[in-house]
């Protein structure tokens, strides 16, 4: 059967972010009157800071900044939570953002999926039989609490009931939500999200079963203990979610990869979009460092991978790698220009460094202690 797919969460991280562009955030908020909430944590594990930020119409953002297993510098990791249609809400936060960070990555998200018929008919368990179900006021909860924000956590229930204590919606027919935790292994560069549907078969069986009457009764409390978590004997449960599996899955099957896959792209097209400041997401990310060079070779990068190895392309300009071995040996006349980069870190931009460290540097990384407030870099021009 077919459900209406859509994401209720959604979290991508920033990486390289200053406590002086995150305690900007802070004041713009408070000035703003958005601020919520704001605290402090000195603990072993979760984020040291916390900003909870909220819209007079409900919308809502989490911000949570510098994780406290990161190693100490002067620039951190920020997270952003809330739900997709929320964060158009907060463009100029996201701006101010994306201009200070080094990276923009997807974290997790919530994909909800919707079948108009009575959980009743609904029948979740997942391949795994480790991981067990609870009830809790009508819902069925795979996974412990603390594992919420775990890939493959799941929850199972009534959504016009939600609807109707929460927000007080009155729709007229049944609606059954099963609701999946996505979140990668690896942190996803947002620009390339398009392209990594998730797959969620893999952690779940579900099929909805329009007519039970056709089933075999044996079959079919088989399916009712399962759906409602009845414990079976282990020696009989993986037999027992193997037949009514086989029996489910030609007429009943929910396929969460075929229908992730179809939603993926028109769900998230505006909201990547929003993120990274454009019309449509492109796969690419600003780069942390840059090679600084006083060489240009004039083969193209791919004619020659060696010499230009560690290039990066900066819009019309190629900033090549350090080669320190020829700069006595540089022809001036082949360059095309000098191309400027600057970036700012708080009060430390304006510590000036020492000419050792400044010679003695292959990369430059804003994050050290003691930068140069400007670096040229020299650069050749490339079609």
């Amino acid at each position: 059967m077919k459900a209406k797919v859509s994401i209720d969460k959604f979290v991508v991280e920033y990486t390289g972010i200053t406590f002086g562009a995150y305690f900007g955030l802070v004041i713009r908020a408070a000035k703003c009157g958005e601020l919520f909430k704001q605290t402090t944590y000195y603990g072993k594990s979760g984020y040291s800071h916390e900003l909870h930020l909220r819209k007079a119409n409900g919308a809502y953002l989490h911000v949570y900044y510098r994780n406290i297993k990161e190693h100490e510098g002067t620039a951190y990791t920020l997270r952003l939570e809330t739900r997709p249609e929320y964060y158009v809400q907060f463009k100029e936060v996201l701006d101010r953002l994306r201009r200070a960070a080094s990276g923009i990555y997807y974290v997790s998200c919530d994909i909800a999926y919707d079948v108009k018929t009575s959980m009743d008919n609904v029948i979740v368990f997942p391949k795994d039989g480790r991981r067990k179900m609870r009830h809790y006021k009508g819902t069925r909860y795979f996974g412990e609490k603390h594992q919420r924000k775990t890939n493959g956590y799941c929850r199972n229930y009534n959504k016009r009931l939600e609807l109707l204590e929460n927000r007080n919606v009155v729709i007229d027919h049944e609606l059954t939500r099963i609701e999946i935790v996505d979140k990668p292994e690896k942190r996803i560069p947002l620009a390339e999200l398009l392209h990594h549907p998730p797959e969620q078969n893999k952690h779940y069986f579900a099929a909805v079963v329009t007519d039970w009457d056709i089933i075999p009764k044996k079959r079919a409390e088989q399916a009712r203990q399962l759906r409602d978590g009845v414990e079976i004997e282990k020696k009989k449960d993986w037999y027992t979610r193997k037949v009514v599996k086989e029996t489910l899955a030609p007429s009943y099957q929910v396929d969460f990869n075929e229908l992730a896959r179809e939603a993926w792209e028109p769900l998230l097209e505006e909201l990547c979009g929003v993120l990274l400041g454009q019309q449509k997401p492109q796969v690419q990310e600003r780069q942390l460092q840059m090679a600084v060079t006083n060489t240009v070779y004039d083969e193209p990068k791919e004619e020659n991978d060696i010499k230009n190895e560690c290039c990066a392309d900066f819009g019309k300009y190629r900033i090549l790698r350090n080669n320190t071995g020829v700069r006595k040996r540089l022809n001036q006349q082949r360059m095309t220009g000098v191309f400027e980069l600057r970036k700012m870190i708080g009060a430390l931009w304006n510590r000036p460094s020492s000419r050792a460290q400044q010679k003695n540097s292959t990369f430059f990384v804003f994050p050290l202690k003691k930068s140069p407030p400007l670096i040229y870099v020299y650069c050749k021009q490339i079609s």
